[in-house]
């Protein structure tokens, strides 16, 4: 059972960076699944780190066609990148230093935040990118 649903009004229509979501996505489903399961916090630690590095791979791809196409909201795109990395880095350090960390927690904030920057900021850059070429 998915906790995010995948659908055409989270796609920026740049395909990229819609494969890239959709990814974020399964990785947030995966932990959903797992803790439903009961298995929560056995993967937490893999999908944690999972997400550190993949999300850092997307923001760096996301961040550069913004610089390419000298999209006007890039530095206030980039400050949120860096909150969200910082945050993940956070719970990435409480769990590889053994603490316990609250699944749910970590999963509602992985939620609301993938979908609400995807909805609120990441929306705000599609027509820019595809009027400069970027599909």
């Amino acid at each position: 059972m998915s906790l995010i649903t995948w659908d055409q009004s989270y796609s920026v229509k740049v395909a990229q960076l819609d494969d890239d979501h959709q990814k974020l996505f399964s990785y947030v489903n995966t932990l959903h699944e797992a803790m439903h399961a009961g298995k929560g916090s056995s993967v937490i630690q893999s999908i944690v780190a999972d997400l550190v590095n993949y999300t850092q791979t997307h923001f760096h791809r996301e961040e550069a066609l913004m610089e390419q196409t000298k999209f006007p909201g890039r530095e206030a795109h980039r400050r949120e990148h860096q909150k969200l990395i910082a945050q993940v880095g956070n719970f990435k350090k409480a769990l590889d230093s053994g603490e316990r960390v609250n699944t749910v927690a970590v999963l509602e904030f992985l939620r609301e935040w993938l979908t609400k920057h995807i909805h609120g900021m990441d929306k705000g850059y599609s027509t820019h990118l595809n009027s400069n070429g970027v599909h």
